[in-house]
């Protein structure tokens, strides 16, 4: 597992996670990999034989198939949630006899050059025990923690394909050097897994078995291991969920700014937090859960906890009072402070802030950002929260600078500006029958509109992890030729669709990168002109809840991203000392 040191600003926890371990994974078809195996089989039968014998190539490739079967059939039996699939089974004996065949092929060559009556066997021998060494290292460290069971797994192929391609009949015995390097050979290659189980946490959690977890969720969906070790190691924070409550006579809708992160990834802690809490509040209205600045170390450590904070959640929001009169607004207005775009507007005594560097990058503000703006929104009278509108995805990444006078400016132009009346309509991309693709969730889009004195304002949030730079400024085009006010197009920064898919090396999609740019565009007008259509006086009510949550926590996320590195970084020295002590046995056993 790998998520970024909680310092990071550049690399985000799922983009390094993806970054690191996509390639793992990212497989072929299983027919694909199939014929790989067909052609390295008939290549190794061809080295050993030096014929092409087509009976010996059939009874070589039936065996690698019953072997596949073996494997896996063992490997859920011993653990019927394995992710030892067919397709990973296949690729990871492709591993070990593309191997196998290099190093045969290297003795044949050997054996043409000098002439040596035993280099093609001793070659074939050595090749054999250093693909089950390669076996043994993936089956072990990655599908199976028994090192009995991956050891005997290991030995499943190489054993019967020895004779398969007629070793008996190869030219000149096989030396017990051959043997012995071929032995030491694999040792070198099993000892990489006690090793590296040497590496541990500051709990005793060893960094093989974290791997393991980590894959298990990954790429099978299985998250209460890696949940059950999280949560040794996270800590209990505070949390502050602000709740904003605008009733109308078409209903409710709450707007959410909860204190917990979405995240890590499918399927691990709050990874769907806007969808679950949307769920939640399913009886009440509709849902607008947006995104405040804080990263990973504010993540939930498991699943069902995200479902008991949504749940507490839901009932102080049912008890939120709304006022008798119709309620009052200030704003919204737009300044640029600095590189940011920042939408501020305020009911009653509650200020809201929301911030955009779209078409520049922008990812996860810091906390610091909103406690540093809170301070100065408080001390001209209101209450200050702030959104990060999460919206545009570049790799050089933008952040508020928190010095510039253009922050009390705007907050001082926003209370003093005059409390007018207003009107507010919701609707959602669900309505319209609008079908997310693989950037935004079944949640959808969003839009909260707001009309204060003839001027129809709107706020659009999507159920997504950021979006594509020129999202925002399109919307906004698009919203004004129809005489709409576009306050911001926010993400919620859902991690529900980060590490499902693998295509993407980040992990998963901006909005837009997979939905048109321009049928986003028409569903922001559409929503925009169903909400209007439902404008109605608003009654405003808000509350803050306080809750005692388990987090994952800075500590936490520096901690298992220095473990990572740390067995990254050794393992890549120990490859390169494996193949070189590998190529020393093999020359060796040429030799004697």
């Amino acid at each position: 597992m790998s998520l970024t040191s909680s310092k990071s600003k550049t690399n985000p926890a799922t983009e390094a996670l993806a970054s690191r371990y996509r390639h793992l994974f990212v497989l072929p078809s299983t027919g694909v990999l199939l014929v790989y195996a067909g052609i390295l089989t008939l290549g190794l039968c061809f080295a050993t034989s030096r014929a092409i014998l087509l009976p010996v190539f059939a009874f070589a490739y039936g065996i690698f198939l019953l072997s596949v079967i073996v494997i896996s059939s063992a490997l859920k039996l011993a653990n019927p949630k394995t992710i030892g699939s067919t397709r990973r089974i296949v690729a990871t004996m492709i591993a070990g006899e593309a191997v196998w065949l290099l190093l045969v092929a290297c003795g044949a060559i050997y054996g043409l050059v000098t002439g040596s009556p035993s280099a093609l066997a001793d070659t074939a021998v050595f090749g054999a025990f250093v693909c089950a060494g390669i076996e043994f290292l993936i089956i072990n460290g990655v599908f199976t923690s028994s090192t009995v069971l991956s050891s005997v797994l290991a030995a499943v192929f190489p054993l019967p394909m020895i004779a398969v391609v007629k070793l008996a009949k190869l030219t000149g015995p096989i030396g017990l050097g051959a043997i012995a390097a071929g032995a030491l050979s694999f040792i070198t290659i099993a000892a990489f897994i006690p090793l590296l189980r040497g590496k541990k946490t500051s709990q005793g959690q060893n960094s093989l078995s974290l791997f393991r977890a980590f894959m298990k969720t990954w790429v099978g969906g299985d998250s209460g291991e890696l949940e059950g070790i999280i949560s040794g190691h996270a800590e209990t924070a505070r949390v502050v969920t602000k709740v904003m409550r605008l009733r109308s006579a078409k209903g409710d809708t709450f707007v959410v700014l909860p204190g917990i992160h979405p995240g890590p990834f499918f399927p691990l802690g709050s990874y769907d937090l806007p969808g679950v809490i949307s769920r939640a509040f399913k009886e009440l209205g509709p849902t607008m859960t947006l995104h405040r600045p804080g990263g990973h170390e504010r993540n939930l450590t498991a699943s069902s906890s995200t479902t008991e904070y949504a749940r507490k959640l839901r009932d102080f929001s049912s008890s939120i009072q709304v006022s008798v009169e119709p309620a009052e607004m200030r704003g919204p207005i737009r300044s640029e402070v600095g590189r940011a775009t920042v939408n501020s507007w305020s009911f009653s005594q509650d200020l809201v802030a929301t911030i955009s560097f779209a078409p520049l990058g922008s990812d996860d503000l810091r906390e610091e950002v909103e406690q540093e703006l809170g301070d100065l929104g408080r001390a001209t009278g209101l209450e200050t929260w702030v959104v990060d509108a999460h919206n545009s995805i570049e790799p050089q990444l933008e952040t508020p600078d928190i010095g510039d006078s253009g922050w009390r400016r705007l907050f001082e132009t926003v209370t003093g500006a005059e409390a007018r009346g207003f009107r507010v309509g919701y609707s959602n991309s669900k309505e319209l029958g609008f079908r997310p693709q693989g950037d935004l969730t079944e949640n959808g889009v969003g839009l909260l509109m707001l009309e204060a004195g003839g001027t129809k304002s709107v706020l659009l949030l999507a159920d997504s992890n950021n979006s594509v730079p020129d999202l925002r400024a399109k919307t906004s085009d698009r919203l004004e030729s129809a005489g709409y006010h576009l306050i911001e197009f926010c993400t919620s920064d859902t991690h529900n669709l980060a590490a499902k898919g693998m295509t993407v090396a980040r992990g998963y999609k901006a909005l837009g990168e997979e939905t048109p740019v321009s049928s986003l565009t028409e569903l922001a007008l559409d929503l925009a002109g169903l909400a209007e259509t439902r404008l109605e006086p608003c009654y405003y009510g808000s509350g803050e809840l306080v809750t005692e949550e388990k987090v994952f926590g800075a500590k936490t996320i520096d901690e298992f991203a220095a473990l990572t590195q740390s067995s990254s970084a050794f393992a890549k020295k120990y490859c390169g000392f494996a193949a070189c002590s590998i190529a020393a046995l093999l020359i060796i056993s040429l030799l004697l």
